[in-house]
């Protein structure tokens, strides 16, 4: 064993070298004589106190039950408390065994075989089997609909299952409307064609049956069932096939929970349990969630011993707290009231690093969006919201608020997936906003545009400061705006789907798999209620290319999807963020992931000097 820590230089770290003097020491994890180390937490009276990880997070957690949950913060506890039937490899991003050891695939790709891991068990004590699994199935299959609604990383999202198949548009209704006396330009002529030329290949696949089968839910659920055919084997069957289907198992919304936790509430939740009191497999269990503090503690029947016993250093209690401000979480940090914490904003990183705190990046794997209600009289204007997306300068706002490295977004799809842009993507022009403008005869009526406070999103970590810089790109060119903030735990993202808002909105998707339809589901789902925007063309599209195997026709179609984006323009996309984390030095390794797959599990570190230990 070495005498001295290695140094460890995180991937993004090097591509960027901008971090240097801020990476992780690399904690040794074996004994003398070269064999792993028994746990710490097997004998804890030899400790006083137990390594504890104290974190801060920008928010509290909204549900600590993953099949109901759509926010970060909740799936930073889940993903601790619960696994899934399928893990991430931290390396690749590629899908590994988890609470499954094995799978297979028919040729068809409308059948997947499980084999689940034996000797695991739930914090409860029960087994975890191939009929907990199917129970868990079973919930999220009769989810009510309010419940449902609410997730965005699980099982609907996946499956589709209350989705009806989309009707194909006319050729009349994709052919622009003009007033009496106008003519095509050629820009709008060219994407004209585009979109009936894609029509009539969608129509050559809609001539055939898409699905088989029957459905317990919509016409367009992928879903036709699921059995246990032993107690370690599980079956799963498909009306149609899915491309990315073991990479969606990761999602922490597909997280199992205990099948005892489903049972004893009302009829409109009878998993209520799960909201306070969680039981799941994962490492760590849950204590308590109070004062706005969540406390989890290490699982001793946890069933990877192996893990365990390669990182003797992880801890063994965890606290999260929330702090809203990214100010008073560097401050917590600075006075060692806390080991860490998540979302470093760009204006406290030159201080972070000079003091030196360790700051760990993530590779971007999120979009920060605008949104663009079309229930407003001016943004139902298509050269309105194109107006809107010519004055924002992209660039300058990826520069000058988030961390080096994050980049100006053409689309909704970070660049990692290699779909090329739509050629006519629409670029900064204050001159063509202006002229859009004039012609709609618009004399500055107010436009009202909300953006959350109190909280720093993986995707914004700075609301007030982007809304600020926005807000002068539309001033810039005669927009006014009517600003809205919204406490974002005040409910920020139900106010801006509902109906009582009609606006420009800020809001983000973080990726949860490696899959595009993972960021085009996400963002797309709730358009109408977000956007008011309904597309038969664009749901035709969507169902189509998530059946298409990687190779130049998916590719196509995607950016198929994002050219009837551009044209639409629900949304305009701003930026592809670099996220990132800081420690003091007792955090000595922390497992930094772009889909935030962060098992604490992996975390290597020395108790805080603000702790006797």
């Amino acid at each position: 064993m070495p005498s001295k820590p290695h140094r460890l230089v995180t991937r993004r770290m090097m591509l960027t070298g901008s971090l240097a003097a801020t990476t992780l020491a690399l904690a040794s994890c074996t004994s003398k004589d070269g064999q792993a180390q028994a746990s710490v937490s097997a004998s804890p009276s030899k400790q006083a106190t137990p390594r504890t990880l104290r974190l801060a997070s920008s928010a509290p957690p909204v549900y600590l039950d993953p099949a109901l949950a759509n926010d970060s913060e909740s799936f930073r506890i889940t993903r601790q408390v619960y696994e899934t039937l399928i893990s991430i490899d931290p390396n690749t991003g590629s899908p590994i065994a988890g609470l499954a050891e094995a799978w297979t695939e028919s040729e068809d790709g409308l059948r997947y075989t499980f084999t689940l891991r034996r000797g695991v068990t739930f914090h409860d004590g029960s087994a975890f089997n191939a009929k907990a699994v199917v129970a868990n199935f079973n919930r999220w299959v009769k989810l009510p609909k309010p419940l449902a609604e609410h997730a965005s990383e699980g099982f609907g999202h996946v499956f589709h299952h209350e989705e009806n198949l989309p009707k194909l548009p006319t050729e009349a209704e994709l052919k622009l409307k003009l007033e009496k006396g106008e003519e095509l330009s050629e820009e709008q002529r060219t994407a004209e064609t585009l979109r009936l030329a894609e029509l009539e290949k969608l129509k050559t696949v809609f001539a055939g049956d898409l699905f088989i089968g029957k459905s317990s839910g919509g016409s367009a659920s992928y879903f036709a069932g699921v059995e246990a055919t032993d107690n370690y084997t599980v079956t799963l069957k498909l009306r149609r096939r899915r491309v990315g289907v073991i990479e969606a198992f990761t999602l922490p919304g597909m997280a199992i929970v205990a099948p005892n936790s489903l049972t004893g509430g009302p009829k409109t939740n009878p998993g209520e349990s799960l909201l306070t009191a969680p039981i799941g497999t994962g490492p760590y269990k849950f204590v308590s969630n109070a004062d706005g503090i969540v406390k989890l503690e290490l699982f001793a029947g946890y069933w990877d011993k192996a893990k365990l016993g390669n990182n003797p250093n992880h801890p063994q209690l965890v606290e999260v707290s929330s702090i809203s401000s990214p100010y008073n979480r560097e401050s917590a940090l600075m006075a060692e009231e806390i080991d860490g914490f998540d979302t470093v904003s760009v204006d406290i990183m030159r201080t972070l690093v000079r003091n030196a705190k360790v700051v760990v990046q993530r590779d971007p794997f999120s979009v920060l969006y605008l949104g663009m209600d079309r229930r407003n009289t001016w943004l139902a204007k298509a050269d309105f919201r194109k107006a809107i997306a010519h004055a924002i300068d992209r660039g300058s706002l990826a520069d000058k608020l988030f961390l080096q490295g994050s980049k100006a977004a053409q689309s909704i799809l970070p660049p990692t997936f290699g779909v090329p842009d739509p050629e006519d993507t629409i670029t900064h022009s204050v001159d063509k906003a202006k002229a859009l403008l004039a012609g709609l005869g618009y004399k500055g009526e107010l436009i009202e545009f909300t953006y959350p406070l109190r909280v720093s999103r993986s995707y914004l970590p700075l609301p007030e400061r982007t809304f600020a810089q926005l807000a002068e790109d539309l001033a810039t060119v005669g927009i006014r705006i009517k600003p809205r903030p919204i406490p974002w735990t005040d409910g920020y993202v139900q106010k801006i789907r509902s109906k009582d808002f009609t606006g420009l909105h800020l809001l983000g998707f973080s990726g949860g798999y490696r899959l595009e339809d993972d960021f085009i589901s996400g963002i797309l789902d709730t358009k109408e209620h977000e956007f008011g925007y309904t597309s038969k063309l664009l749901d035709s599209q969507a169902l189509v290319a998530r059946s298409l195997p990687a190779g130049d026709e998916r590719t196509a179609a995607l950016t198929g999807i994002l050219r009837t984006l551009n044209t639409d323009l629900p949304l305009v996309p701003l930026v592809f963020p670099i996220s990132a984390l800081a420690f003091n030095s007792n955090v000595t390794y922390y497992p930094s992931s772009p889909m935030l797959n962060e098992s604490y599990l992996d975390v290597q570190m020395t108790n805080s000097p603000a702790l006797s230990s």
